[in-house]
């Protein structure tokens, strides 16, 4: 099962680079690009288009860290308070049995 998974992993990558280069030799119009306080010098449109894809993704992947790093905290904080209310139950469960 798991060269299954790598072999559509490496499958989907090899397609997603020939999709890219396609698109990039479709796409040779340079353009300009203007983020009202600068403007960037002409490029073609695929690189901008592969850039905004790149920041996108960038993007995406550290909101997801973030997102489950404080995952883990709250994790860890409720083990954390768990453990303290067993210790506490079992604490009061001796001075009931004496």
């Amino acid at each position: 099962m798991r060269w299954l998974r790598q072999g559509l992993t490496l499958l989907l990558a090899v397609g997603a680079v020939a999709v890219g280069g396609l698109f990039s030799l479709q796409n040779t119009y340079e353009v300009p690009l203007d983020l009202i306080i600068f403007q960037l010098p002409a490029q073609p449109v695929a690189i901008w288009v592969l850039a905004a894809l790149a920041v996108g993704v960038a993007v995406g992947l550290a909101t997801g860290a973030l997102l489950a790093l404080r995952r883990a905290a709250t994790i860890r904080r409720l083990r954390k308070e768990r453990d303290r209310l067993l210790v506490a139950r079992e604490q009061g469960n001796d001075r009931d049995s004496q």
